[in-house]
């Protein structure tokens, strides 16, 4: 287990490289549960000379579903601005492993956002180390769905 964080932007980056095989895209894209990317060629293309363990595979498991800009708003803004329903959303952050990434990749497939791989990363990679990651999620959702300068938003 490393106790660095990887360069989440470099490894979006790598996963849309030309040069990472389209085989194991679709390998990644096709599988059904985080746990099932660890019996792929795909996730040690990904991370190479690493270990992977959980937080790996979740990375690996949401990286086909999100694209790539500096300074893009939180996903919990954008799950707001896509009228994605609060009920929804917060069945991800009560969820537990592994139906949350199940359906947070749903969601995400659902919404096609742009994150910042830096922030976006981050919070996956701390997804099950803690509950600040899901509560961020949340605290993001409301506060953009909820912005006392637009007025309530329904």
């Amino acid at each position: 287990m490393s106790a660095e964080l990887p360069d989440f932007v470099a490894l979006k980056m790598r996963y849309d490289n030309e040069s990472f095989p389209t085989g194991a895209r679709a390998e990644l894209r096709r599988t059904a549960e985080p746990d099932d990317i660890a019996l792929t060629p795909a996730l040690y293309r990904l991370f190479p000379g690493q270990k992977p363990d959980d937080r790996h595979l979740c990375l690996a498991f949401l990286l086909p579903c999100c694209k790539h800009a500096a300074k893009a708003k939180s996903l919990g803004a954008q799950l707001a601005e896509a009228n994605v329903a609060e009920a929804r959303v917060l069945q991800v952050a009560r969820a537990h492993a592994p139906l949350d990434m199940v359906q947070l990749r749903r969601l995400l497939a659902h919404v096609e956002p742009t994150v910042d791989w830096s922030e976006f990363g981050r919070m996956v990679w701390y997804w099950y180390r803690n509950d600040r990651a899901k509560r961020q999620l949340i605290e993001d959702y409301y506060i953009a769905r909820f912005n006392p300068a637009k007025g309530d938003k329904k």
